[in-house]
């Protein structure tokens, strides 16, 4: 048994040392698991800032505020501090082709961290101007249906592409239950849509409609004379009473604008909606790759994804209990097959822009 002096200097190293070992705990857990992750943090600590591709909030609040929010989550995550700038003054598709561009004059790209559809940043991907992250291996909490651009980027936000209505304009009874609804004749120079060409060759893929049916189609739907707009105009639109209704829409602005009081609403019976993915991706030669790296895996924890409900509007579906992995289960959706528009994207833009121009 042991000495009522030796049970005495036991509890006083116990007395001592709790404070360190509770220190230590909260460390150890928040420290990385692998050596590999403890050297990108160190050389993230170096690089000290990120310069961020990627779009406004939605909110129209300052950037500023969603860059301290990614920039303190990143910190509670990894313990490191990074300053993010943000640069989007060009479109998904400039920004792709300025990067490629610098990167292939031997030039830094101008972005760390962009945040593209696996469609618009496939050039990149082409071109082997990646940086590959394992991150699988250093970030546990990514899965590998977090991946996307064959493993170079991790799905941030995921939004849904479905018809949207102004609710003073079109009646209950009309309000379309299906895609075909939208072909009505009823509809004729009432109808807004897309001007991108992305959605069709969604639509073309084998595992959707496929090509002939997509393009038999569109062909009838612009013998409706829809006014042709970017994402922000079939918005404001629909809105503004100028289009009652949209062939294509967001369906988390759609729900955004219609909180703030636009008389707007999705149609949500149609099916499939078309799943739009948006992925983070570090340009090769990035000068503050381990920062960024940090950024993106930052993005896909809980915090991270509450951040983006707050300044984007969406969430990852991949995600665990997220707004929309609540949204599409049991639902039908189309997922772009990046090979597919890899293999067919530019021929099949240049037939949908055929169709679209001459509108038959």
């Amino acid at each position: 048994m042991k000495s009522r002096a030796s049970l005495q200097r036991l509890f006083r190293a116990i007395v001592v040392l709790a404070p360190v070992g509770a220190f230590l705990l909260v460390a150890t857990a928040a420290e990385p698991a692998s050596s590999k992750l403890e050297a990108m943090i160190k050389k993230a600590a170096q690089e000290g800032e990120v310069v961020y591709q990627g779009p406004d909030p939605i909110t129209r609040e300052p950037a500023v505020n969603m860059l301290r929010a990614m920039s303190a989550v990143t910190k509670k995550h990894f313990g490191v501090d990074i300053k993010l700038k943000i640069d989007n003054a060009l479109s998904f598709p400039a920004s792709t082709a300025k990067a490629l561009t610098e990167i292939m004059a031997g030039a830094p790209p101008t972005f760390d961290l962009m945040i593209q559809t696996p469609v618009s940043g496939s050039p990149l991907l082409k071109a082997n101007a990646l940086v590959y992250v394992p991150w699988l291996e250093l970030f546990p909490h990514i899965k590998s249906k977090d991946l996307a651009t064959r493993g170079y980027g991790v799905i941030t936000l995921t939004q849904f592409v479905l018809p949207s209505y102004n609710t003073k304009l079109v009646k209950p009874k009309d309000v379309p239950k299906t895609w075909n609804d939208l072909l009505d004749p009823k509809w004729k120079g009432k109808i807004g849509m897309l001007i991108y060409p992305d959605p069709w060759k969604n639509l073309a893929q084998p595992n959707a409609w496929g090509e002939e049916k997509t393009f038999d189609y569109l062909k009838k739907l612009m013998r409706l004379n829809p006014k042709l707009g970017r994402f922000p105009e079939v918005h404001q639109r629909v809105a503004s009473g100028e289009t009652p209704l949209t062939w294509g829409a967001f369906r988390e602005r759609t729900l955004y604008n219609k909180k703030k009081g636009a008389p707007v609403e999705v149609a949500g019976d149609v099916e499939p909606s078309q799943l739009w993915i948006y992925t983070l991706i570090i340009p090769k030669g990035a000068r503050h790759p381990n920062a960024a790296a940090l950024v993106a895996a930052a993005m896909l924890t809980k915090e991270g994804q509450d951040l983006q409900q707050k300044f984007a509007g969406s969430t990852s579906m991949f995600r665990p209990n997220t707004s929309a992995a609540k949204f599409v289960a049991g639902r039908k959706y189309i997922k772009p097959d990046l090979e597919f528009h890899l293999r067919r994207g530019a021929e099949l833009s240049k037939k949908i822009r055929a169709i679209m121009v001459r509108r038959k």
